[in-house]
């Protein structure tokens, strides 16, 4: 991982790939750290770029071999290791894979230098106005982030601008530590859920393979992505159901983590269902839902308890959507990432300019290929159909499962794995390698021959995404 690392650091100006990459970050880098500007061919640097990113899986994927056929870890081993290597990760590696981190940077300061709504400003307003985020900015849309997440940039924000005004590198490196410490919390959580029938120091084991992903590693603090905190928070709510607390606790208690990490990005709002579900089959739910004697004030309770856990879940994604409502145009950044992520496999990026129409940064934008044109409600229904109804069939499938197999308890992670593969598959239309942060926990968390076999295609998949980054546009 090191010398990948090394690798990014030495990106020369102007080097980019079919993904789309930060070389301005790794110079920006290469400043602060007063390293030499290495002036590499760019052909060489793309060739050795794509054997690093190969190199780095390689003794992982012996680590994760070892692991799941037996091997365990102390837990000595575990945060003596995690902690360092996070930090260094964040601290060493440029967020020259991706421009993400500097639109959340971007995004805040919309808010707290130039008092717009990042979820309804875009950034090019960013561009027009000159921020110091504009150069690494490349998509006309408002902030597609969940708001609790908008929340804490600004706040990371409203700091550095009083120790550095007009400076961007302080926050960045801040919230790669936020990243950071997202991964620890990834590792932390699902070591909570390794089954407590595996052998002792399996979950040491999983902490270790989470903390050494290099996916993880490049995606969380190496660049700075939020699906590691989300996924954090996910985890703790996973954590929470299956934890056993006295009375209602332990679903409150993962209701608000599932609610927290939607906050920070939607997708978990899904897992809500299937945590109300469960609790209306458990005992103090009322059983299974079969009518007896006492069927409506079973019913009755049941939908208490339901709409308790929904209550609880959808808070923290509204009480935190609250300052920056504006009716349907705070949602105009999801709308418009949406329609960019409309093709199979979307993997280029649009450029900013100040000169855009203010059309593009509508919450409603014409879609491409018919401007001035209105779609009609059956247009959109179908595409929206086309788009996700292969997700829905593995949502639904899921969902099934859960109410049909009750003695499984991990079974709604194994349940996420697959449906958070199949959404950014055949809906998000972005395969994005950080999406798969959405995946490897819930995957590295048992041992059995499912497991085994869904590690081995998620490990094949990341080594060709991570590659993407190397591949010339």
């Amino acid at each position: 991982m090191a010398g990948l690392i090394v690798w990014i650091e030495l990106m020369p100006p102007g080097f980019d790939s079919i993904r789309g990459l930060n070389p301005l970050a790794a110079a920006e880098w290469r400043s602060r750290f007063h390293l030499p500007n290495a002036a590499l061919p760019a052909r060489a640097y793309r060739a050795c770029f794509q054997v690093w990113q190969v190199a780095v899986w390689v003794p992982y994927g012996a680590l994760v071999a070892v692991v799941l056929r037996g091997a365990r870890l102390t837990s000595p081993w575990t945060w003596r290791l995690g902690v360092p290597v996070v930090v260094v990760t964040a601290f060493a590696m440029p967020a020259a894979l991706s421009t993400d981190v500097f639109a959340y940077v971007g995004y805040a300061r919309l808010a707290v230098v130039h008092g717009l709504n990042p979820h309804v400003a875009t950034q090019v307003d960013l561009v027009r106005l000159g921020d110091p985020t504009s150069p690494y900015l490349h998509w006309p849309i408002a902030s597609p982030y969940g708001p609790l997440w908008t929340m804490l940039c600004i706040a990371v924000v409203a700091v550095g601008e009083r120790v550095s005004a007009g400076s961007v590198w302080g926050s960045v490196v801040v919230l790669k530590l936020i990243a950071a410490t997202g991964v620890l919390g990834m590792a932390a959580f699902a070591r909570r859920l390794v089954p407590r029938d595996e052998a002792a120091g399996r979950g040491d084991a999983t902490f270790v393979l989470v903390v050494t992903n290099p996916l993880l590693l490049c995606e969380g603090p190496g660049t700075g992505h939020n699906d590691v905190v989300m996924m954090a928070l996910a985890l703790a709510g996973f954590a929470a159901w299956l934890t056993p607390a006295p009375g209602g606790q332990r679903r409150a208690r993962a209701a608000l983590a599932f609610g927290g990490a939607a906050a920070v990005k939607l997708i978990p709002l899904l897992i809500l269902p299937w945590l109300a579900t469960s609790a209306a089959r458990s005992k103090d739910g009322g059983g299974r839902l079969r009518p007896g004697p006492t069927g409506p004030p079973r019913l009755a309770r049941i939908a208490a308890i339901v709409a308790a856990i929904l209550a609880l879940g959808l808070a923290p994604v509204v009480v935190s959507y609250a300052p920056f409502w504006a009716g349907g145009q705070a949602l105009g950044g999801l709308a418009q990432r949406w329609r960019q992520g409309g093709g199979a496999v979307a993997v280029g990026r649009e450029e900013v300019t100040p000169e855009q129409p203010r059309a593009v940064r509508s919450a409603n934008p014409a879609p491409v290929g018919v401007p001035g044109q209105a779609r009609t409600l059956m247009a959109r229904l179908v595409e929206v159909a086309r788009r996700i109804w292969v997700a829905l069939l593995v949502y639904v499938a899921a969902t099934a499962a859960i109410l049909l197999r009750e003695g499984d308890p991990l079974l709604p992670l194994t349940a996420w794995a697959y449906v958070a593969w199949s959404i950014m598959l055949f809906v998000a239309g972005l395969w994005f390698p950080w999406y798969l942060a959405w995946t490897w926990p819930a995957v590295l968390v048992r041992s059995n021959r499912h497991h085994q076999a869904l590690a081995l295609l998620l490990f094949l998949f990341s080594v060709l995404l991570m590659m993407v980054y190397g591949t010339a546009p």
